[in-house]
Order: structure tokens, then C-alpha cells, then sequence
């Protein structure tokens, strides 16, 4: 089986020989169209293959892009008190708002969820957790909120722990996904730009 195409190659030659196949029309333009395709992917290889990325341009990339693609927007970090009555919510808030180093206690007694954090949550961006999202980046350092209603009908209280500031990503940590996004723009540009020139010609 792996010799037979070779075998098989070999008498065609020969036999293409034999009948003088080289001078019929056929032949010939067929053999044209190959060492076109040949040419044009050859070429095509080479144009594609001939881009290069320099560091210079990923970093222009990069400052030029840095404010909507390569940036941690800024975040906050609350602690909560999640309850299933508005009734309880009030209760708590009241007595927090006389003393508000209960709150961490209260959090640990009466919230529903993270109660060994003392209801801390994770850092969250602007957009998340609606109603009570939207409060948090409104609230001062320590600051606690109103009750605040939830969609799944439950009741939160929460308390400002920290605010973190947006900042750039750094640029090393993005270099090799720049790299390869202005290589494939650039392949796709030469190839666009360059070579269907040619074609057209």
C-alpha cells in the first residue's frame, strides 16, 4: 500500500512520455494553473510569515487602548447583614444606628449568609448586585446603609470596608495577547492590502 502510490506516479510519467503528453493543450494549461496555485501559495506564505511585532508597537498598542480594554475598574468591598424580614432589618438598623460596632456581631447572629465572615463579601465592580451594588459606591468609609430591599424579597444592611481604585493591568501580563492580536491584524492587512493588489493586477 505505501509503495503503491509511488509505483503508480511512475508509470504515469513514463506513460506521459510515451504519448508526448508535455505538447498537448491540456497539459499545458493545466501545468499553468498548478504553478500558479504553487506561486500563490508560496507567496501568500511568505507575505504572512514576513510580519513581525516589535515591542515598540505593542506598547503603543497598549497606552493607546489601556482605558477601555487593559484596566481594574474600581471595586468595593462591604460587609453585610442579609435578612429575610424588613421588620428585623429595621430593628437591626436602628440599634445600629446608636452603636455601629454591632454590626459585625448582628452579622454574625441574624444574617442569612456569611456568617463566619461577619458578612463580608468579595471586591465587586459598579453593575453588580443592583440595588444594593448602587448604595455601596455611594456609602463613606464605614458608612452603613438603610435597609435596602433585594429582589429575592430579602433585606440587606451593609457597611462600607474599603474602596479600591481603579488601575492598569500590566502591560506584561497582556504583551503576549497584544502581540498575537496586531499579528493577526497585520497578516490580515497584508494580505488585504498587498496581495489582492496583485490578484487584481
Amino acid at each position: 500500500v505505501f509503495f503503491k502510490t509511488f509505483v503508480l506516479r511512475e508509470l504515469a510519467i513514463r506513460k506521459s512520455l510515451d504519448i508526448n503528453m508535455g505538447s498537448e493543450g491540456f497539459f499545458i494549461n493545466r501545468f499553468e494553473v498548478e504553478k500558479n496555485r504553487i506561486l500563490y501559495d508560496s507567496y501568500l506564505k511568505f507575505l504572512v510569515n514576513s510580519v513581525t511585532i516589535d515591542s515598540s508597537s505593542v506598547k503603543q498598542y497598549f497606552l493607546m487602548n489601556r482605558d477601555e480594554k487593559y484596566i481594574n475598574p474600581e471595586k468595593v468591598v462591604v460587609s453585610q447583614i442579609k435578612v429575610q424580614s424588613s421588620h428585623l432589618a429595621d430593628s437591626l438598623f436602628s440599634l445600629l444606628e446608636k452603636d455601629g460596632s454591632l454590626f459585625e456581631p448582628f452579622a454574625r447572629k441574624f444574617s442569612i449568609n456569611r456568617q463566619k465572615e461577619a458578612g463580608l463579601m468579595e471586591p465587586f465592580e459598579r453593575g453588580k448586585y443592583n440595588d444594593m451594588g448602587e448604595v455601596a459606591f455611594s456609602l463613606g468609609l464605614n458608612e452603613i446603609s438603610t435597609p435596602i430591599s433585594n429582589l429575592d424579597k430579602t433585606y440587606s444592611i451593609i457597611r462600607l470596608e474599603k474602596k479600591i481604585p481603579r488601575e492598569y493591568l500590566d502591560i506584561n501580563k497582556v504583551y503576549k495577547r497584544i502581540e498575537s492580536l496586531l499579528l493577526k491584524e497585520g497578516q490580515d492587512n497584508i494580505k488585504k492590502d498587498t496581495f489582492n493588489k496583485y490578484i487584481n493586477n
